[in-house]
């Protein structure tokens, strides 16, 4: 028997408009996707919502030094530092995951002393890792939207494919960074990580 499960990656405040690492299009991608999850039919598809949060503790390199320009490659601004306003998320997204009472709810912490994109390196705040828990509770198949496309949706959705979950990113609820790494992912990238696509 198949079970399905959504993850919802790092629709934080430091990732949408006026964050520190804002990508384009984040709020109104949190604002579409709390919408989604405020229907029934939506949620129905699913039998498991996970949510995952960039929650920085010390993670080394990842934040530029103090007084050098991050690389946006490897190192990048401080951002999501654990407990602040801007690892939050989306407030609007984050109430219409507390109203959900059909399936449950999972959130997952990751990056706390590393750079962590994928939320499969994260762990619940009872310290089990993602991929545990979802073996757990039986899900074959994950559907993955989030910040960034182009980041750590990519690479949650590559290690959920990885592990052998049938693994779909739905396009309309990610938002990316760079529009030409984001094209080649949808054209190519994805189909050769095993990994689909779907429009919602």
């Amino acid at each position: 028997m198949r079970s399905n499960a959504l993850i919802v990656v790092d629709v934080q405040y430091d990732f949408c408009e006026g964050g520190s690492l804002a990508v384009v299009g984040g709020l109104g991608m949190a604002s579409r996707l709390a919408a989604a999850l405020r229907d029934e039919a939506f949620v129905g598809r699913y039998d498991v919502l996970v949510t995952t949060q960039d929650w920085h503790i010390d993670p080394g390199a990842h934040f530029a030094a103090a007084g050098q320009v991050p690389d946006f490659q490897t190192s990048w601004p401080v951002h999501c530092v654990a407990g602040s306003d801007g690892a939050r998320i989306i407030a609007e997204l984050d109430d219409a995951v507390a109203g959900i009472e059909t399936i449950p709810v999972i959130r997952v912490f990751k990056g706390h002393y590393s750079a962590a994109y994928s939320g499969f390196e994260g762990v619940t705040g009872d310290d089990e890792r993602l991929l545990d828990r979802l073996r757990s509770d039986g899900v074959t198949d994950v559907d993955i939207a989030g910040i960034a496309t182009d980041y750590c949706v990519k690479q949650t959705a590559i290690h959920a494919a990885d592990a052998g979950f049938g693994t779909t990113v739905l396009q309309d609820f990610a938002v990316g960074i760079d529009d030409a790494d984001v094209a080649a992912l949808y054209a190519s990238g994805f189909a050769a990580a095993g990994v689909s696509v779907r429009h919602r």
